[in-house]
């Protein structure tokens, strides 16, 4: 069964991923572009990770750590004064108690028992979780994501085929001729106007959609 798509909130939300390779990777350049607050658990992490937590290391945007410390998550927490967007390195193995707190979790380890135990784990907490390569342990997948600033495009293929839905957001993207984005920005300024001057729900439907024209006549 195809799984039904919603946006979701992740800015200022801890999220946890287990493992540190280059798909960890992956998982972690998306979420920071969505404002996430990730920690990456891992005992070794690939050289992408490591020089992206020193990138994103600035204090009014991102905030990065590592440690060797073999206690909880919640132990890096003073690390970041801003959560906003923030990445945290924690050098260790992944422990039960790390998903303690976190709105999203992650499994890219290359233990498919820690991983399947964790998931589990996940599920009995109600925490939203996915497992790299595993459909039957994932509560959600990653889609391909074309982003231009507020509007969002995702293609899934119901963790069928990653590379397929990569192609399609290629081809996608090979059409998107506008900044929609600035698009979207310009209607969001105007929309309260709109509602405010047009009380009924057809006239105010047609005005949007005027507008829509209006502004993609001129990009």
């Amino acid at each position: 069964m195809s799984y039904f798509p919603f946006m979701i909130e992740l800015n200022n939300e801890r999220c946890l991923i287990a493992g540190g390779g280059t798909v960890a990777y992956r998982k972690v350049c998306s979420m920071l572009e969505f404002g996430a607050v990730v920690t990456v658990v891992s005992p070794e992490f690939c050289p992408e990770l490591l020089k992206l937590a020193e990138q994103v290391n600035t204090p009014d945007k991102y905030c990065a750590a590592t440690s060797d410390d073999r206690g909880s998550v919640e132990n890096f927490a003073d690390y970041s004064a801003d959560y906003s967007g923030c990445l945290t390195l924690v050098k260790r193995r992944v422990q039960p108690q790390d998903i303690v707190g976190a709105f999203v979790v992650i499994m890219a380890t290359d233990d498919e028992k820690v991983n399947h135990e964790m998931a589990e784990l996940c599920r009995q907490q109600r925490i939203l979780v996915n497992v790299v390569d595993v459909k039957a342990d994932c509560g959600f997948y990653f889609p391909a994501i074309i982003k231009d600033k507020e509007v969002v495009i995702s293609v899934s293929t119901g963790g069928q085929s990653p590379v397929l839905a990569g192609t399609i957001k290629r081809n996608i993207e090979s059409h998107l001729g506008r900044s929609y984005g600035d698009i979207a920005e310009r209607m969001g300024e105007l929309r309260e106007q709109i509602k405010a001057q047009i009380d009924g729900e057809e006239e105010r439907k047609k005005a949007f959609q005027q507008m829509v024209r209006s502004l993609l006549d001129e990009s």
